[in-house]
């Protein structure tokens, strides 16, 4: 079980300006009238929509928080994995080039990613690119990805005891 600390809701200019930067980032789109909240749980500072935590907020930016992030079934800022890649990743390990079959090729230096495998396109982890699309294809060696969330990690266990 987890506690969510600090639980506010978002002022209305607030809850507007997160929407629209959901909408820039992942091409997604969250109702109007959906109170939005933010707290912290596990030491990570959350986005609650609707009685739901759906994002990290992280280094000014919104990472998907794994347990939800088949509701908005992203299109953009993927990366996908080869499966001798997951062991690591699983383990926190940053994302090594090497391991990236695919990448959004629009994706541009420090913008928040989801990484998913390549066999059941499952989303294993989130974090932030180091580089852009096209290079996270081409390169050959040197991290591509700083991994903030993974399945196994802290934050995934105490939320998934609570399902």
């Amino acid at each position: 079980m987890y506690t969510i600390k600090n639980r506010h809701v978002l002022k209305k200019r607030d809850a507007k300006q997160l929407r629209e930067d959901l909408a820039n980032i992942y091409r997604i789109h969250i109702p109007d009238k959906s109170t939005i909240e933010v707290g912290e749980v596990e030491g990570k500072k959350v986005v609650i929509i609707d009685n739901s935590i759906d994002f990290i907020s992280h280094s000014n930016t919104y990472l998907f928080l794994l347990h939800n992030i088949a509701k908005y079934d992203p299109q953009t800022k993927y990366v996908t994995v080869d499966m001798g890649a997951i062991k690591f990743i699983t383990n926190g390990a940053d994302i090594m080039v090497p391991g990236i079959v695919d990448a959004d090729p629009n994706i541009k230096e420090n913008d928040p990613v989801w990484i998913k495998d390549e066999r059941h396109g499952r989303a294993i982890a989130v974090g932030i690119s180091l580089m852009d699309g096209n290079r996270l294809k081409s390169e050959q060696k040197g991290k591509g990805i700083k991994t903030v969330h993974w399945v196994g990690d802290r934050l995934w266990k105490a939320l998934s005891k609570s399902l």
